[in-house]
């Protein structure tokens, strides 16, 4: 005997319809007339996160940490690599509620981080995605 579930549960089961989706921090970055976006979902190895390359002097890591002992955090990390090797020159912690600046640059305000040795500028502003 065959049983035939109605379309609205099969795709339920393919898609878990109900289910909530992950919040997201994402970063938009501009460095030397390009942008890029950087995206974060929470985690509970922060440590493991990896950095993005941005341009030639420039590394940017978005951290985004949901730890039971300290709750949750975001985190964002700017080295610069003039050198060859990343060296952190910029790091900003936020901590909830990240919805709490209304403005056009979202948790974060506009930022400008600036590499010393080639006087590179990167800037960038990150929201939170419920």
């Amino acid at each position: 005997m065959r049983t035939f579930l109605p379309c609205g549960l099969l795709l339920c089961g393919l898609f878990a319809c109900g289910a909530a989706q992950a919040a997201t921090a994402r970063c938009h970055l501009i460095y030397g007339g390009e942008e890029w976006t950087v995206d974060a979902a929470p985690t509970a190895t922060p440590y493991t996160v990896e950095g993005r390359k941005i341009g030639r002097y420039f590394e940017f890591k978005l951290v985004y940490a949901d730890l039971p002992t300290t709750g949750e955090s975001i985190r964002a990390y700017t080295y610069g690599m003039s050198s060859g090797d990343p060296v952190l020159i910029h790091q900003a912690t936020w901590r909830p509620p990240f919805d709490a600046r209304k403005d056009a640059y979202g948790f974060s305000g506009f930022q400008y981080v600036y590499e010393p040795s080639k006087s590179s500028e990167i800037q960038y502003w990150c929201q939170h995605l419920p």
